[in-house]
């Protein structure tokens, strides 16, 4: 039976590294497993790329088009779904109370992601783009990447002996998409005269292995057994009081659960009272390993982004030849090797150093950690944009790229995009370091402090709980870095971070001046208006909040976030072509 929680269901082995590796096995597993649908999806490119319809579309601009109406039709019907079907709400974590904001947020977020994956299958799938494959991967800021990723999963990989029953976790994967949240309706007839009712049978679908939480209300009194008569009943019954909602969860232990965990059990139910009795019961399914979303969830995250990656290159080839040359001539400069082995070194540094917060030393190791990684990539990014764009133009080398056959705005949008590559390198080597020493630090204080031991599953959660900071951090550095690179066009490198840096802090102090100035002067106020509409609210991408509340950042928050980067992105790089425009070359 599969029934033993809180015990793991394929719990580690009393060695600390087997506690510590196991979450890591997790994330390097989900890393192959997106490498492995990315590698799946070029081979549905290569097939397309014999149909030739496709690149006529691509050829007269149609399939722009096309991919617009497929995104808004597919995104519109997965945001009437996730607005109606119970399954939907699930499935977006809402538990059945999905506000309008909460729709339309998440609504609009998967829609992005639905038109990445749209375009992606009409673009990638062009001969000319399957040519230059090989050289976006194997060269420069693509093969940085591939290589970052595989390593992680060589490391997943490797951590694979120290798992015990790997495959509970890997058979786990298909029932994360099972409709984990169903509701049964059924009439249950009264009892007729003095004669008590007899046992009725209902039909309630449900997989009793995965079986995570049970409601049940009914308008009368009810009694539960899983026999048709008293005589053959094999386990207690239950009576559920009219309007008193009968609850339970894995936590309450096997025994107390009202359904049968019998594989092909029967459910019969007595009416005690004289009118007709409304029974509902409510199932939740849950996996039997939880952590198995850890695989979805970060192969998402490799196929988006590869996907990303690819369309660049497959959408627009002159703004993708500006961006992967301005990536690779940062990255075979000293600076960003220099900042991943500083910061590298003080996360690791932070793991044993002594916080002397009372035994909660791993928050400051979130909190600092992700924060040392966001100043790194920013300061990366400023600095790339002032050395590719400023003293590109300074030094006449702009004049030269842009007397052939490329335009301005493919010139500013390539460097955009070049920093942000950048940016997604740093957080993918610094990042993957922070979530190793996060999963080692409750084993690390356990051992310093004479205690018992934490399961792997608390590891990998204060893991999981740190990836969402991590790509808040992103998205904000991404935003600095765009801002940076709109400066850079007229800016030198001292005065690109002086406004930077003074952007970054009004960012972050936006609610405090909006809140102090709120009721007082009216030119006060205004300005602090003004401010708050001008200066993106950097606030919006801090995780210090859910840190000291030791809770999950939701995927509203996420999804909400990833619109708002998208908003000042697509502002940052307008502010770039205006800056640009006219400015002088020669």
């Amino acid at each position: 039976m599969a029934f033993d929680f809180p015990v793991p269901v394929f719990a580690a082995t009393d060695f600390w590294m087997s506690r510590w590796l196991t979450p890591v096995w997790f994330l390097g597993g989900g890393v192959l497993l997106g490498l492995v649908i990315l590698a799946v999806l070029l081979v549905v490119f290569f097939l397309l790329s014999k149909i030739s319809r496709l690149e006529q579309f691509r050829r007269d601009g149609s399939a722009h088009l096309v991919a617009l109406a497929l995104t808004l039709l597919l995104g519109g019907a997965n945001a009437i779904y996730a607005k109606v079907g119970p399954e939907g709400q699930a499935l977006f974590g809402m538990g059945g109370t999905f506000a309008n904001d909460e729709w339309a947020v998440i609504s609009i977020a998967l829609t992005m992601v639905i038109g990445v994956i749209v375009w992606s299958v009409l673009f990638c799938s062009s001969p000319r783009f399957l040519g230059e494959l090989r050289a976006l991967f194997f060269e420069g800021i693509g093969l940085y990447m591939l290589t970052s990723l595989v390593g992680l999963s060589l490391i997943g990989l490797a951590s694979t002996f120290l798992v015990e029953q790997p495959m509970a976790a890997i058979e786990g994967i298909p029932q994360l998409f099972a409709a984990n949240d169903k509701t049964f309706k059924f009439d249950v007839a009264g009892a007729k005269g003095d004669q008590d009712a007899e046992f009725q049978k209902i039909e309630l679908k449900y997989d009793p292995s995965i079986l995570g939480q049970v409601e049940i209300n009914s308008n009368r009194r009810l009694v539960l057994i899983d026999a048709p008569t008293i005589a053959e009943v094999r386990s207690k019954p239950f009576t559920i009081e009219a309007k008193r909602p009968l609850i339970w969860n894995t936590k309450m232990g096997v025994g107390e659960c009202p359904l049968p965990l019998a594989a092909g059990a029967e459910i019969y139910v007595q009416n005690q009272e004289i009118d007709a009795a409304s029974l509902e019961v409510r199932v939740i399914s849950t996996p039997t390993v939880r952590e198995s979303s850890t695989f979805v969830l970060v192969a998402i995250f490799v196929v988006i982004f590869g996907l990303l990656f690819m369309l660049m290159q497959a959408v627009s080839p002159k703004v993708a030849a500006i961006a992967l040359s301005a990536a690779k001539s940062e990255l075979s400069q000293p600076l960003p090797i220099i900042l991943i082995i500083i910061v590298a070194l003080s996360i690791l540094l932070f793991v044993f150093l002594p916080f002397h917060t009372l035994g909660e030393d791993i928050k400051l190791l979130k909190d600092c950690g992700v924060t040392l990684i966001l100043i790194a990539a920013t300061f990366q990014a400023v600095w790339s944009a002032s050395t590719s764009v400023n003293e590109e133009i300074e030094g006449r080398t702009a004049l030269t790229l842009l007397s052939k056959p490329i335009h301005r705005r493919s010139f500013i949008i390539g460097k955009i995009l070049g920093v942000v590559w950048i940016v997604m390198l740093m957080f993918l080597v610094l990042g993957t370091i922070e979530l190793l020493a996060v999963a080692y630090k409750p084993i690390y204080e356990a051992r310093e402090n004479s205690l018992e031991q934490p399961l792997w599953q608390q590891c990998h959660q204060e893991m999981m709980q740190t990836i969402p900071g991590l790509a808040l951090a992103f998205f904000q550095a991404v935003v600095l870095g765009a801002f940076s690179v709109a400066l850079g066009t007229r800016f030198s490198l001292l005065a690109n971070f002086t406004i930077c840096f003074s952007i970054y802090l009004l960012g972050h102090l936006t609610p405090t001046i909006v809140d102090s100035a709120a009721g007082g002067l009216p030119l006060v106020e205004f300005f602090s208006q003004l401010i708050s509409a001008i200066i993106p609210n950097l606030s919006h991408f801090s995780m210090e909040a859910a840190i000291d509340a030791e809770v999950s950042i939701p995927w509203v928050v996420i999804a909400s976030v990833l619109i708002y980067t998208t908003i000042y992105g697509i502002a940052a790089t307008l502010i770039g072509l205006l800056l640009f425009e006219d400015r002088d070359l020669a």
